[in-house]
C-alpha cells in the first residue's frame, strides 16, 4: 500500500534527520519509499499504543457476543475495529484494578459483567489529526528505523543523537498529556480514595 502525501512527507523529515535522500509520492519505487513504505504503518500503530494519547482516545459502549466463553468467564464482547490499547473498562482505570474483572484475548474482552462500556486508544491513520508531538516523535522513531539501512558509516552517532532528542520529547510528551487530564472531581475517583475508611 503506497503511502499518501502527507505521509510521505512525515517520513522524508525523518529522512531528511539523517541525511538521506527524500522520495516523493509518485516514486515510492527506491530504497527510501520501499523503508518508508515498510516500517510507516507499524512505527506509527506502536507508538500510538505506547501511551494513552489525548488524540487517539476514544470510549464504546461493547456489544455483547452470542457466544459466551467456554470457560472462567461468562460473557465476551467484541473490541472495535480501531481497537490499539484499554485505557479503562466501566469506569475503572486498567493501572489501578483491584481483582480479575476482565481479560483481553485477540479481538475480543471477557468478563462476568452484564455490560462493558471501555475508554481506549484508537488507531489514526490521518496525520491531520496527530498530535504535534507526536509527530515529533513519529519522525525520530521512523529515523531511528531508516538509520541501518540509508545513513551509512555515521550510524551510531546519528543513532545517539536522536535517542537522546526522543528521550526529552518522550519525556515532555508524558507531562503535557497529564496535564491535560483532570479526573480529581469524578465520583469514582473519590469512592476509591476513601475506600478503606469508614
Amino acid at each position: 500500500m503506497a503511502l499518501s502525501a502527507k505521509e510521505v512527507a512525515l517520513c522524508n523529515q525523518a529522512l531528511a534527520g539523517i541525511g538521506s535522500k527524500r522520495f516523493t509520492l509518485t516514486v515510492q519505487t527506491g530504497v527510501e519509499g520501499v523503508m518508508a513504505n515498510l516500517h510507516y504503518e507499524q512505527t506509527r500503530d506502536a507508538l500510538l499504543r505506547s501511551f494513552e494519547w489525548p488524540f487517539a482516545s476514544d470510549r464504546a459502549a461493547l456489544t455483547q457476543d452470542t457466544k459466551a466463553p467456554d470457560f472462567d468467564w461468562d460473557h465476551q464482547y467484541k473490541l472495535p475495529e480501531d481497537f490499539l490499547r484499554l485505557k479503562s473498562f466501566c469506569g475503572e482505570s486498567i493501572t489501578s484494578r483491584v481483582g480479575n474483572r476482565w481479560t483481553i484475548e485477540g479481538k475480543r474482552i471477557l468478563t462476568n459483567d452484564d455490560e462493558a462500556d471501555i475508554e481506549y486508544i484508537k488507531k489514526v491513520t490521518d496525520p491531520d489529526d496527530f498530535d504535534p508531538l507526536f509527530m515529533e516523535i513519529l519522525i525520530l522513531k521512523l529515523s531511528l528505523k531508516f538509520l541501518p539501512s540509508l545513513a551509512g558509516t555515521k550510524t551510531e552517532s546519528f543513532r545517539e543523537l536522536l535517542l537522546k532528542e526522543l528521550d526529552i520529547l518522550l519525556s515532555r510528551a508524558r507531562t503535557i498529556c497529564r496535564q491535560e487530564v483532570n479526573v480529581s472531581g469524578r465520583s469514582d475517583w473519590n469512592a476509591a480514595r476513601f475506600s478503606g475508611t469508614i
